[in-house]
């Protein structure tokens, strides 16, 4: 017997199935257009096509923008509010005589000016990601909204240059299509066939080896971050030409719906192998599926489940096809754990820091007005946060074990929404609120068996969620408030000791609870290890993906206790309260000290964290402040406690190491 015929012969995968494999997104989008085509006489028309190009025409502008952070391993959640701050920057150039090409650079300018800033916090301070676009998206959303608001809070674009790309088309084509289109064949071609595009592209796949090799990582990171905000300001110019009118909701929770593009197209967030071509897909795909719905008269809220679970569908399909194991990155993966190079007085110096940051935040509330420490509103600022208390309690959980989760706030509506329905078709009030939370946990249980069975980042399957709950929510009551029985809420707000509600009791027994599991129970040493080092777990013989899941279920009792108090406050069901909760609950884990990384985190610092946002909601509410004003401070407070401590690791770290 020969050598050749001894050796077992490798199966290869056939050549075309591996081509579908490699492109199952832009196979997906052809089928769909073709099925589009084929049921609705409508939809294949040269007049339908330039219309889905210009509805796609600031998405994909903004898809770029966020394919780029993504790419080095990133993520920038202020792109939506860098929108209305374009647009509105560029509105008022235009409003006070300016020539409109330079109302074009200036709404592009203050993108790129936005993006310094984030690269500035993010590289230079080394502070995570998405924690510090959460501040800026806050604050530019509130800077913008006062810049709107000294023009009536609408502003009205005329100009050739807008007027052109709104209306002009080039065979055929529109204007800002091709601008777009261009746009993305530059970011090809650079990308692909340049020195720097190949340096983007090691720094996100591996950002270790690229500073072996002599590259500078933190530059080209930082020229990722100011490039994704000169994308979003040019995302803005385009939606202002289109829209005409500039108005206080322009680009508000456009930062999700770019994260949901780039991940519909390339199947999950994978640093450093993400691309553009992806990204133009997942865009294609959207549109078309809100073009043909808006066909066939689907309600808009449909449109939004639908978008959630699109998404949901293209992250699943993609890990069964393409078989990517881990390569979905894990946000904030180059950014260490400053507290490990803390001596033991200088982490505790740190964590106090924000104790006393937290406390003068008090008095200076305080002084500017004198009921901010009556009684009464101590009892309605613990009333009032108790919500955002218990649901941080389970977002500590999920970032110590870096098991994200965004869709706390959805997730909650959605189950309250459950409940309500549920009494008004006349099942008994405990049994009604049972069946809340048990929608709760049902989604969390779906998330948990993604997230765990196909390995998937929580991040995304979470932000899937976050849309498709929140949308069915809204469909489910046709935007509509649904009372939930009084009997209920009349518990709910009665006090039963010192003026507190019951509200309060289950923020103790969340925090009791989170504490048993994270300090004395078996398996809160597996959460700790899970986002420290999973290797440990794994040659422990732990199932990492088994943990996961049972993570997330205990994050959705947090959430399901959340919902009980949310109800309770509101005395009904309403599609859109909780809008935000999920993001307050993670920045005060973050500012409390937990790391992004995982792995790190105690949770009376969250306790801490918890209490100043809730002074701070607290404390700008009883100024009575509008929501512009609100928005600019809060972003900027948390913005500056955020700077603060990293200056003080930075500082106390390089004490700790000098002889």
């Amino acid at each position: 017997m020969s050598a050749e015929t001894s050796l077992p012969a490798r199966s290869q995968p056939p050549r075309f199935g591996g081509l579908i494999a490699r492109n199952a997104t832009l196979v997906a989008a052809v089928v769909l257009c073709l099925a589009f085509v084929a049921t609705s006489p409508v939809f294949g028309t040269p007049g339908n096509a330039a219309n889905i190009l210009r509805q796609s025409a600031s998405v994909l502008m903004l898809g770029l923008a966020m394919m780029l952070v993504v790419l080095v391993g990133g993520i920038d959640l202020s792109v939506g509010s860098v929108v209305i701050a374009s647009a509105t920057l560029a509105g008022i150039g235009l409003a006070e005589g300016m020539h409109p090409a330079i109302a074009v650079l200036m709404g592009i300018g203050i993108g790129a000016a936005v993006g310094a800033l984030n690269a500035l916090l993010v590289e230079g301070l080394r502070i995570s990601p998405v924690i510090v676009t959460l501040g800026t998206m806050i604050m530019v959303r509130g800077l913008s909204l006062v810049a709107l608001g000294r023009y009536n809070s609408w502003l009205e674009i005329k100009g050739p240059i807008f007027d052109d790309l709104a209306r002009r088309t080039i065979a055929g084509v529109p204007l800002d299509a091709l601008v777009t289109i261009l746009s993305a064949i530059l970011a090809f071609l650079v990308l692909r066939f340049t020195t720097l595009g190949r340096r983007l592209h090691a720094v996100g796949d591996a950002p270790v080896a690229s500073r072996l090799a002599g590259i500078r990582v933190n530059r080209l990171r930082a020229l990722a971050y100011i490039g994704c905000g000169a994308l979003a300001g040019a995302a803005g110019v385009l939606v202002a030409a289109r829209t005409g009118l500039i108005s206080p909701s322009i680009g508000a929770g456009l930062e999700f719906f770019a994260i949901a593009v780039v991940a519909l197209g390339a199947g999950g967030l994978p640093a450093g192998r993400i691309t553009v071509g992806q990204t133009v897909v997942g865009v294609l795909i959207l549109m078309m599926v809100f073009n043909y719905m808006t066909i066939r008269g689907v309600p808009g809220t449909w449109q939004t489940t639908a978008t959630g679970l699109l998404l949901l569908a293209a992250m699943v399909g993609g890990r069964l096809f393409q078989q990517r194991e881990g390569a979905d990155a894990a946000l904030g993966e180059a950014f260490t754990d400053e507290f490990a190079k803390l001596s033991r007085t200088g982490a505790a110096l740190v964590h106090g820091a924000l104790g006393a940051a937290t406390l003068l935040l008090a008095l200076v509330f305080a002084l500017m007005n004198p009921k901010f420490l009556t009684t009464a509103n101590l009892i309605a600022l613990v009333e009032q946060n108790a919500a955002l208390a218990i649901v941080a309690v389970g977002a500590m959980i999920g970032i110590v074990s870096r098991v994200i989760d965004i869709s706390p706030g959805s997730v909650a509506v959605l189950g309250a929404v459950g409940a309500a329905l549920a009494a008004a078709h006349g099942v008994p009030v405990p049994l009604a609120l049972l069946a809340g939370v048990a929608t709760c946990v049902g989604v969390y249980a779906l998330n948990g068996a993604i997230v765990g069975g196909l390995g998937l980042d929580p991040l995304i399957v979470t932000l899937a969620a976050w849309i498709w709950a929140r949308g069915l929510a809204v469909s489910l009551t046709n935007a509509s408030t649904i009372a939930f029985p009084m009997s209920f809420v009349t518990v709910m707000n009665t006090p039963v000791a010192f003026g507190f509600t019951p509200a309060v009791l289950l923020v103790a027994l969340a925090f009791l609870a989170g504490w048993l599991i994270l300090s004395r129970l078996p398996i809160g040493v597996r959460i700790y290890a899970l986002g420290g080092d999973p290797r440990m777990l794994r040659q422990a013989g732990v199932s990492d993906k088994r943990l996961r899941f049972a993570i997330l279920v205990i994050m959705s009792l947090f959430t399901s206790a959340g919902m009980i108090v949310m109800l309770g406050r509101l005395g009904a069901a309403a599609p859109t309260a909780g809008f935000g909760l999920e993001l307050d609950a993670i920045v005060a884990v973050i500012i409390g000290g937990a790391s992004f990384r995982g792995g790190t985190g105690r949770l009376r610092d969250t306790v801490v964290g918890v209490l100043f946002l809730a002074i701070l909601n607290n404390g700008l509410s009883g100024l009575q402040m509008g929501d512009a004003q609100f928005f600019l401070v809060k972003g900027a407070c948390i913005l500056l406690a955020l700077t603060l401590r990293a200056l003080a690791q930075r500082v106390l770290a390089h004490s700790s190491v000098q002889p």
